[in-house]
């Protein structure tokens, strides 16, 4: 205990003195009497303590207190666990188990419940019905959930068996942990003929040929045959007899297909059965490709060789809308670019030579110019492409700047998971000097120099009476690419960025007083079905005072109505998620004509079928490298035993610190009304009033 004061420790004494000088003041004719002498001694202590406390002083506790170890109990509810002959087992007596083993360890841990699938949950109800199965989870999930915390042991029913997520056994935990792993599944080689992969292109294009790639698997059917089966719209394309050859076959077979009207083309790839096969529910594929007219072409003109060309390629590449056309400057052809929907000019206008001649055909051309500034950026230039790039005094100098997200930003919205990474990318080297900001500009990110958070823009937009630019005032883009993977293990955000840059650029303005879209137009089986919509008023301002509705139809023309939720000023609306199929949807608002209509996929998963094997070396392995050991499903007591007597797993004791104001501990103010009420029966007792 400590007591701390935010004035001079004289000031204290001071107090004691002012409580001398009251007490004496009002009792200084009688202090001859015992009983004056103790009520002055009373007042004193009274006046003191209340001026004492005027001081505001400050008392610090510390205390110990004892954390008693948690035990994570993690089961894999995937549909791959109940492939097995055991799936009744795992159903009801594995499940049983389970709990009690909850019960016997909840008296010496605090047990905590989760279930694992594409993610991880809490939960204890369980149903085995999960598409995705995603191991490295728990990994993210302890390290980010239970930091600091004393989490004794993991338990880890699982087969071992997953398909996103990196491989478990190259990640780490921040601290030392002991995981127990339990087998679930079977692990002998089953009977099984299976589509085992299909791959094609979201979108093709319209008068186009379009391949796809089928990968047909089999094991433990040597000998026998299957028919394989591509289909599309009701009409057989193309049919082969398969002969299994051996007990672990595999074999790709590539097909072209015409894609000749547009709209969304279904396609059914089928197995025939294998008599005994462990499922019939991998023995069929199905993907849907929409066809659409035609794709937006991106001239990419650069000056020499840099790291993040191929990123920016590769993120414009991740929309099957946009085709990249790489241009080296010494190679334009200014009568060519009237074929380009959106010119991206890598460090361009330059400082090696003349870019006028380029950025003034563009403008003829009202070709939209998304611009990345670099140190070979001629940076007085750049108000050649938008009024808005214009720096000051900036003397060739540049700065490392990271990207700081601007929450006021309407062009276009961002995926929360994007919105949350931005401000932790890598810095890139950007501009000084004095940025020009216009009413017609719009700014997506700022740039944070060190631990500064400023007012220039990192990231740019500009649009006026038709005339769309952007640009990125940084080099190093790759960078970001880079911490986009480091973080997510995939490109998401950075490919987001970028496909909703050129998004915004090649569309022409939508001047339409009511739009109502999805967030994609493909979705898997998993994935929530969202929707957004805006509508304005004859300001074009944005609105939400109306009721906007959707009225959605699946392939059995079954219809059903929502009415989209209001958030901020627009509308949004999550439909959970639906079977697949391919839907068409129509939204209409209160009061406007307009209707807008269009289709959303959601593609079937099978992933969890493809393998069904479980893999217990995998799980042995894991358990090994973090301090535990690997049981079977019918060991769980033996598990229980384990947990019990290791030593490593006990209690903690935690120091923590509290403070508090010392007037707000009520016990002194008791004894403060005890003293004063002691001194007022003295009174009373000896005749005063």
């Amino acid at each position: 205990m400590q007591l701390l004061l935010s004035t001079p420790w004289w000031l204290i004494i001071l107090c004691f003195l002012l409580g001398a000088i009251y007490a004496g003041l009002l009792y200084r004719s009688s202090l001859n009497k015992k009983s004056h002498q103790l009520m002055a001694v009373f007042r004193f202590l009274a006046i003191s303590l209340i001026s004492f406390f005027l001081l505001s002083p400050i008392l610090i506790h510390r205390k110990s207190r004892i954390e008693k170890p948690k035990v994570l109990m993690i089961l894999d509810h995937s549909e791959s666990v109940i492939s097995s002959p055991k799936a009744n087992f795992y159903k009801t007596e594995f499940l049983n188990q389970w709990k009690n083993l909850k019960s016997e360890l909840g008296s010496d841990y605090e047990v905590e419940f989760l279930n694992l699938g594409g993610t991880i949950n809490y939960s204890d109800t369980v149903t085995f019905n999960e598409q995705r199965t995603n191991l490295s989870q728990v990994y993210d999930f302890v390290n980010n959930t239970y930091n600091k915390q004393n989490v004794g042991a993991i338990i880890l029913a699982s087969d071992g068996v997953f398909n996103r997520g990196s491989h478990p056994i190259y990640r780490q935990f921040k601290s030392s942990q002991n995981l127990y792993t339990i087998g679930l599944g079977d692990t002998s080689t089953k009977k099984d003929a299976l589509v085992k992969e299909l791959i094609a292109n979201e979108i093709a294009y319209l008068n186009n040929s379009f391949p796809i790639e089928v990968a047909v698997a089999a094991s433990q059917c040597s000998g026998k045959k299957v028919v394989l089966t591509v289909s599309s719209d009701g009409k057989t394309i193309y049919t082969e007899q398969i002969q299994l050859t051996d007990n672990n076959f595999f074999k790709n077979y590539t097909f072209s297909i015409d894609a000749d009207q547009s709209g969304i083309k279904h396609i059914i790839v089928n197995l025939s059965a294998v008599e005994g096969e462990l499922t019939l529910k991998n023995n069929r594929k199905d993907v849907f490709v929409d066809v659409i007219d035609g794709r937006e072409k991106i001239a990419l003109i650069f000056n020499g060789p840099h790291p993040d060309i191929g990123a920016i390629k590769e993120s414009i590449l991740s929309n099957q809308n946009y085709e990249v056309v790489l241009i080296p400057f010494s190679q334009i052809k200014l009568n060519e670019l009237k074929n380009y929907n959106v010119a991206v000019l890598y460090q361009i206008p330059s400082r090696k030579n003349s870019s006028n001649a380029l950025i003034s055909q563009l403008k003829t051309n009202k070709t939209p110019i998304w611009s990345i500034v670099g140190a070979e950026t001629n940076v007085e230039q750049l108000p050649l492409i938008s009024s808005f790039g214009r720096i000051d005094r900036n003397q060739g100098r540049f700065n490392e700047s990271q990207a700081i997200l601007n929450s006021n930003f309407n062009l276009f919205t961002l995926e929360s998971a994007t919105a949350e990474i931005i401000n932790n990318f890598a810095p890139l080297k950007t501009p000084y000097g004095f940025y020009s900001i216009q009413d017609n500009s719009q700014v997506l990110a700022f740039q944070k120099i060190g631990s500064v958070n400023t007012k220039s823009p990192i990231w740019g937009f500009y649009n006026s009476n038709g005339e769309k630019a952007s640009i990125l005032y940084g080099e190093g883009f790759w960078r970001w690419r880079l911490s986009d993977f480091a973080e997510n293990e995939n490109f998401n955000a950075t490919n987001e960025l970028v496909s909703k840059t050129i998004q915004f650029l090649s569309i022409k303005d939508d001047k339409r007083k009511f739009k109502a879209y999805p967030v994609l137009k493909v979705f898997d089986e998993d994935e929530s079905v969202k929707f957004f919509a805006e509508l304005y008023n004859a300001n074009y301002e944005l609105i939400n005072d109306k009721d906007v509705s959707l009225n959605l139809v699946n392939s059995d023309k079954k219809a059903f109505q929502y009415t989209f939720g209001k958030f901020n000023k627009s509308y949004a609306l999550d439909l959970g998620l639906l079977p697949a199929g391919v839907y068409q949807y129509k939204a209409k608002a209160e009061g406007v004509k307009e209707e807008i209509s269009g289709k959303i996929i959601i593609n079937p998963l099978q992933l969890e079928m493809l393998n069904t094997q479980a893999d217990f070396g995998l799980l042995r392995d894991w358990a090994q490298q973090n301090n535990g050991q690997f049981f079977y499903d019918n060991q769980l007591s033996e598990l229980k035993n384990e947990v019990l007597k290791n030593k490593n797993i006990g209690n903690i004791s935690k120091m923590e610190k509290s403070i508090d104001e010392l007037i707000n501990l009520k016990w002194l103010f008791y004894l403060i009304l005890l003293i004063i009420s002691l001194e007022w029966f003295y009174r009373k007792f000896e005749g005063a009033y």
